[in-house]
């Protein structure tokens, strides 16, 4: 059983310092650790700013952030709908920086949508992982 809590924010980076906050607070509450917590932290922010960056939003769109709370792990969706379909550059530093602060990271092209979804995974060190 999981709860979850969304975010829907304008595609401006001033906003990303509310995904920040809200991440912050999320994993404090699920008791993750000062380090975890930065981790988390700058991992939406990185994972935010590169959508920003570099997702072509189509025009009037949002970033849709949502926060899955497990009893031994977040699960962080990020959505936002663009123009065009690009590509995604494995050896960007911003990704390379998120897949060393999380435990999973990937992301994809949902075709029929025209979005890009990156979805990041950490787990709580402190609980035992499910079967």
């Amino acid at each position: 059983m999981s709860n979850k809590i969304s975010l829907t924010l304008p595609i401006d980076a001033a906003y990303v310092s509310a995904a920040r906050l809200t991440a912050s607070s999320v994993a404090n509450r699920m008791k993750f650790d000062i380090d975890e917590i930065e981790d988390i932290k700058a991992a939406v922010s990185e994972a935010s700013t590169y959508i920003i960056k570099h997702c072509l939003p189509k025009e009037n769109s949002d970033l849709q952030i949502s926060f899955e709370i497990f009893e031994n792990k977040i699960k962080i969706i990020i959505l936002v709908e663009q123009s065009s379909q690009i590509a995604i550059e494995d050896d960007d530093m911003g990704l390379l920086m998120i897949k060393a602060l999380i435990d999973e990271f990937d992301y994809e092209y949902l075709d029929k949508e025209n979005r890009t979804m990156l979805t990041m995974v950490k787990k709580h060190s402190n609980i035992p992982l499910e079967p």
